[in-house]
């Protein structure tokens, strides 16, 4: 085993703590190792500034360096980030490394802009525990307060808004969740050391950008992933959901050219997020919308699994007799999120005992019928007698239930909720069975250890009972929801298989 394998090896959920081991962060460090980007940063004491691994700039001393678990620690400790390597743009910290789903839960708010116009002692209820608590948490895990991380989630959008094009200061902090002129350039400068201005004249400067540039009508990101990561996968899984009009997703994995596409304007209907792979990376393209810009890009690194690990699973994975050759075959197999919680529950119960091409024309008759060619919200649905598509009359009224529970704000489906506590929540509603709440707790709440024990294919694929797949599934926590998707991709190989036989 090679000194990059011996890391790795060391690097597993049972071994970490705040930060990866000394040595391992050292090896990674001289290494340059980019499958650790974004798992821990360097402080240069010389030089006063923080950067990632994989950052070229001159190797500085052991001596001379120190390690902190996320960009918000560095920054709390004085240091400001690189400008060669750019640690804003980092890889997102996988979510398996934090130790805590409460830790976690806080993140996805943070990550949504909840601190952008609420208190730490606001998220702290919503999380229900006291503030004092999460700032432990947060010290502990991150290195961090929520108050530092949530400062910096907002500097990383706003720090490429500067790169991009010629928006004023107003629209950044809009967009990037500042909420005043004022406070965007008290925080950049503590960041960054520098002024917003002198931000954008710099990134001007290393563009050649002219000063007549027009002002664009959408922006472009580029989100990197983790490798490896099965980008016809999870294209593929959304292909085969589509709700034409509303989501969309065009190619296919003979010629690789991709696109995802999701409706967002409420005034035009050109106003679409538009998603296609790149190498080692998605590009993102998103239009100027009343949603702020960080809240689409937070449903996009759901939908499209990014705060995942896929070294790490991939490694998991591969100690799994059942699935290892699978795996060796198509390594980096996502679970691909929801980009409207509601949504993607209600599409849930439509899908509940019937094929997933059945569920989703239920989907497409529901926009027609009650949401005039969008998916009907919340409100839309009250009082309606769902039946009426073509589907059982009690999993009809579960639809209007849930409906009726969201409105009444007595139930919040997103990413950010506990997981059994909306799972018992889900199923204490009449037509809502085992294997839907598992189904929204491994895309709606992005539960990576969520099973369906009692889904079709799973009982097919074992040979067994559900009882029986739900004891065999025990040896493959934390990540039973990413062998579900290696099932899945073992049934539709074969129906795959047997098609191509008929139709020669």
């Amino acid at each position: 085993m090679d000194k990059g394998q011996s890391a790795i090896a060391a690097a597993r959920p049972d071994s970490w703590g705040v930060l990866p081991p000394q040595q391992v962060c050292e090896q990674a460090r001289k290494s340059r190792d980019p499958r650790f980007d974004g798992l821990f940063f360097i402080g240069v004491l010389t030089t006063g500034i923080y950067c990632r691994t994989i950052c070229p700039a001159r190797m500085p001393a052991e001596s001379n360096v120190r390690y902190f678990p996320t960009g918000a620690a560095a920054a709390a400790a004085g240091f400001r980030p690189c400008l060669r390597c750019r640690p804003e743009a980092a890889l997102p910290l996988p979510e398996w490394t934090l130790g805590s789903d409460t830790v976690v839960r806080a993140l996805r708010l943070i990550e949504a802009g909840f601190l952008n116009n609420h208190s730490t002692g606001d998220l702290a209820q919503s999380l229900e525990i006291g503030e004092r608590q999460l700032s432990r948490l947060f010290s502990a895990q991150l290195g961090a307060s929520p108050k530092a991380v949530g400062r910096m989630c907002r500097a990383k959008v706003a720090r490429t808004l500067l790169r991009q094009g010629r928006y004023t200061h107003t629209e950044i902090a809009y967009h990037a969740g500042f909420g005043s002129v004022s406070r965007f350039n008290a925080e950049m400068r503590e960041i960054f050391q520098a002024t917003p201005t002198q931000l954008r004249a710099a990134g001007k400067k290393k563009r050649a950008v002219k000063t007549s540039e027009a002002r664009p009508t959408n922006l472009t990101f580029t989100l990197p992933v983790r490798k490896p990561y099965h980008f016809d996968w999870i294209f593929g899984y959304l292909q085969n959901r589509q709700l034409p009009g509303w989501e969309e997703v065009t190619g296919s994995s003979i010629d690789g050219d991709w696109c995802y596409r999701r409706r967002v304007g409420e005034t035009h209907e050109n106003e679409w997020v538009e998603v296609r792979p790149a190498q080692d990376s998605l590009e993102v393209r998103l239009p100027l919308v009343e949603t702020p810009v960080h809240e689409l890009l937070h449903r996009v690194r759901m939908v499209f699994d990014l705060n995942a690990d896929g070294h790490t699973l991939c490694e998991f994975l591969s100690e799994i007799d059942l699935i290892k050759p699978l795996v060796k075959e198509a390594p980096g197999l996502r679970v691909a999120g929801a980009w409207d919680g509601f949504e993607t529950s209600v599409r849930a119960i439509l899908g509940q005992q019937v094929s997933v091409a059945r569920g989703t024309e239920l989907a497409n008759k529901m926009m027609t019928a009650y949401g005039d060619g969008r998916f009907p919200s919340p409100k839309q649905l009250l009082g309606r007698e769902v039946a009426e598509l073509g589907m059982p009359g009690r999993r009809g009224r579960a639809i209007v239930h849930l409906a009726e529970q969201v409105v009444a704000g007595d139930l919040q489906v997103d990413e950010c909720q506990d997981y059994q506590t909306l799972v018992d929540r889900l199923t204490s509603l009449d037509g809502i069975g085992p294997w839907t709440a598992n189904y929204i707790r491994m895309r709606v709440l992005k539960d990576p250890n969520a099973f369906p024990d009692n889904d079709w294919v799973v009982l097919k694929e074992l040979g067994c009972t559900a009882a029986q797949a739900r004891k065999q599934s025990q040896t493959w926590q934390p990540w039973r929801a990413y062998v579900l998707m290696y099932l899945w991709y073992s049934a539709g190989k074969r129906r795959a298989t047997k098609q191509t036989r008929t139709n020669n």
